[in-house]
């Protein structure tokens, strides 16, 4: 089985827009992006306050971390994958943007530092223990501060294209949901047999997500 690093190592070295492959990626603008519920709901909330400091966790090619620092927002990414940390760094340049890149996994990943706004997305699905990276999550996350969660449930099969690597999907109210049942909910949607439109690599298929943004309150 191959692991989810080689995987997008070779998705993203393969193509120069593997995710967001549309004009309006790095929009600000939270009505440019009506395909994208969580992405509506991430600018909204990051344009309803002043800019701080984000993480962006498995951040691909980085569109949220960018986005971001469109807005003034102090970002670092942190991406599995040499390649799309590239794409992050070299996007960063060009629009003239200062993100700091950490290529890593967020299981191993260790910081002192305290965040405003942790973008989570598309990441748990690929996590047996969701519960021990949402408590990481939520111990770097400043009171007041948002985390982002998106990843799939079990609502719907996995597709079976998408079983050559480790997939855990989780309960609808299952331990991510469970893990921020104390956090202030902005969103919690469950988005149940959408079909994938986000790439174009495999043949057409359908997921279901939970999304979230959460606020930790003091």
């Amino acid at each position: 089985m191959t692991s989810i690093q080689d995987f997008f190592e070779t998705a993203y070295s393969q193509s120069s827009r593997y995710w967001w492959n549309v004009p309006y990626a790095y929009s600000t603008e939270p009505d440019d992006l009506a395909p994208s519920l969580l992405g509506q709901a991430t600018l909204r909330h990051a344009r309803s306050r002043p800019p701080g400091k984000a993480l962006d966790v498995g951040s691909g090619e980085g569109v949220d971390a960018i986005r971001l620092a469109l807005l003034g927002w102090q970002v670092e990414a942190l991406e599995l994958t040499v390649a799309g940390s590239e794409k992050i760094r070299r996007t960063a340049r060009r629009l003239g943007l200062d993100v700091i890149v950490h290529q890593g996994d967020i299981r191993e990943y260790e910081t002192n530092q305290i965040y405003d706004l942790v973008i989570c997305n598309g990441v748990l699905h690929y996590v047996a223990d969701k519960s021990l990276v949402c408590e990481k999550l939520q111990r770097i996350t400043a009171i007041g501060g948002a985390n982002v969660i998106s990843l799939w449930s079990d609502y719907s099969p996995v597709p079976e294209c998408h079983r050559i690597v480790e997939v855990y999907p989780d309960a609808e109210r299952g331990a991510v949901v469970a893990a921020y049942k104390a956090w202030r909910k902005e969103l919690l949607y469950f988005d149940r047999v959408k079909p994938e439109v986000a790439h174009d690599d495999m043949d057409p298929h359908v997921h279901s997500h939970i999304k979230m943004v959460a606020v930790k309150e003091g």
